[in-house]
């Protein structure tokens, strides 16, 4: 299989001065303050819903909002990076993230903070392809693994460390505390990239915008999107549900249609002639699912079976994601030395085995039986981050860098929304499931002998019927959540054959270069 393909004097041209590790430092920290803000809210929302008296309805829309902005701002932003410079759009999204954190903290009603979201979310979602460009630019090929691994230390702790934040942050300083603490980090960002950025970026000349082609896959995307997240609570097969996927279906089918048709397509689907790229797309669903499925479920059992606090709960996640941060700069000089394949085959099956360890979790498990897997998640993680990014913007032409980041991110999050649709909706199922199998009888005598066959043990003479039962369901819900760990597991594994197609060899190295 091909590599990447060789640098065009395009890149050469375009490649500016700046100081790529003080460029680094500014994306790492942009990305993990922009990603965390994604996951930060969820803890607060039970306060926010107090303090604006709305209901959980309303205030899930300060998730779903954030969600769809920063899914269709994504795509855009390849073009925008090429017409006015992947610098400049960088510190633009950055000032609008910052300046909508501001706007929230300032809300007056849940309306205000819905729409100061979605300008959040805006910015949000433009920073994170923009700064896969920004790393292509000024890294060469054989250097950009170490340097997707550096940048991804932000894009993977972020999403474990919000909700402790967040909890965090509530707790002794209120819930508008989660969006003011971005002002002074996004400032003195800000400031570092004017300086980092301040030698002149050439741009590339763009062709008219594809309008009805990236309204297509708005449309597509949102719909989408919005099944995925509110199938669970509505009902997958309810009028609503199907409306938005039906709507999704059709959008595709027209946006397809147009992009073959322009010119000018805001998504070349040439792109997905591309191997690495495509393969890497199909990877980047499968590392969504391991990541943001294990956030998901460990966090949920940890409370509602284990009884622990967010706070605890976040304690407990600490030492994944501090082995992320190790794993993350590792695997990205294994790829830029040894290829995309091999550390990525290793990161599916570590993957893997992290969620297949949690298929004996249970409420009596010690905290080294809740920790040790982290370890394999966390870096099956890294291994499937960094040489799957290396891979598909080392095999893309630069000029369509922007708009192959913004898929890719797009990926992932499509990915994590599937992941966790489908992981609590099997939940709930399996949950029923064995809830029906245990038998849960009114019948006190019975209820207890299968409480004695499930624990092991006897239960208390005077244990009422009431508490037997509600053993007997806790019970359920714990195999449950063994039986959805071990299909996560499955799900993942099935990443093996993707990633056997991943380019084998390392990226080529410029004559005289070194690996530092």
């Amino acid at each position: 299989m091909p590599n990447a393909p060789a640098e065009s004097g395009l890149y050469s041209r375009t490649r500016p001065s700046w100081n790529r590790w003080e460029v680094l430092a500014v994306l790492m920290t942009g990305t993990f303050m922009a990603i965390l803000d994604s996951s930060i809210v969820n803890i607060a929302l039970p306060h926010i819903m107090t303090s604006l008296e709305v209901s959980l309805s309303k205030a899930q829309w300060l998730l779903t909002a954030f969600m769809l902005a920063s899914a269709v701002a994504m795509p855009v932003s390849g073009w925008l990076g090429n017409q006015y410079g992947a610098g400049r759009l960088y510190l633009a999204a950055l000032a609008l993230f910052t300046i909508g954190s501001a706007l929230c903290g300032l809300a007056w009603n849940i309306n205000s903070l819905i729409f100061f979201r979605v300008i959040q979310a805006i910015g949000s979602g433009m920073m994170q392809p923009t700064a896969l460009v920004l790393i292509t630019k000024v890294f060469e090929p054989h250097e950009r693994g170490r340097a997707i691994g550096i940048w991804g230390i932000g894009a993977m702790v972020g999403p474990t460390v919000g909700p402790t934040a967040g909890a965090y942050l509530t707790e002794y300083f209120k819930w508008r505390s989660i969006f003011t603490i971005n002002i002074p980090v996004g400032l003195v960002l800000f400031l570092a990239g004017l300086g980092v950025f301040a030698d002149k970026e050439e741009t590339i000349k763009q062709p008219p915008f594809d309008w009805q082609g990236f309204s297509a896959l708005a449309i597509f995307l949102v719909c989408l999107l919005l099944g995925l997240d509110r199938g669970q609570d509505h009902g997958w097969t309810s009028t609503l549900i199907l409306t938005y996927f039906i709507i999704s279906a059709v959008a595709f089918i027209f946006f397809i249609a147009i992009e073959t048709s322009t010119s000018y397509p805001v998504i070349p689907l040439r792109l997905f002639k591309v191997p690495d790229f495509s393969i890497g797309m199909i990877l980047a669903v499968v590392r969504a699912t391991a990541l943001f499925g294990a956030v998901f479920l460990l966090p949920v059992f940890l409370q509602k079976l284990r009884g622990l606090s967010t706070i605890q709960n976040g304690i407990i996640m600490i030492p994944g994601a501090l082995s992320t941060a190790l794993f993350m700069p590792l695997a990205g000089r294994l790829t830029d030395r040894y290829g995309a394949r091999w550390p990525t085959l290793a990161g599916v099956i570590c993957a893997s085995l992290g969620l297949f360890f949690y298929r004996k979790l249970d409420i009596g498990s010690s905290y080294w039986d809740i920790i040790y897997p982290q370890f394999f998640r966390s870096a099956g993680i890294a291994l499937m981050l960094t040489p799957v990014a290396t891979a598909a913007m080392n095999a893309v032409a630069p000029r369509e860098a922007g708009t192959a980041s913004g898929l890719l991110t797009v990926g992932q999050q499509a990915g994590g929304s599937f992941g966790i649709a489908l992981l609590s909706t099997l939940l709930s199922h399996r949950t029923v499931m064995h809830a029906e199998l245990m038998g849960a009888s009114p019948n006190l005598l019975y209820a207890r002998e299968l409480f004695s066959h499930i624990t092991g043990t006897a239960p208390d003479p005077r244990t009422s019927q009431s508490a037997i039962l509600m053993l007997i369901n806790q019970a359920a819900s714990v195999r449950a959540f063994n039986d959805v760990f071990a299909i996560g597991a499955t799900i993942v594994i099935f990443g093996l054959l993707p990633a056997l197609l991943l380019s084998a060899s390392p990226p080529k190295r410029k004559p005289g270069a070194t690996m530092e």
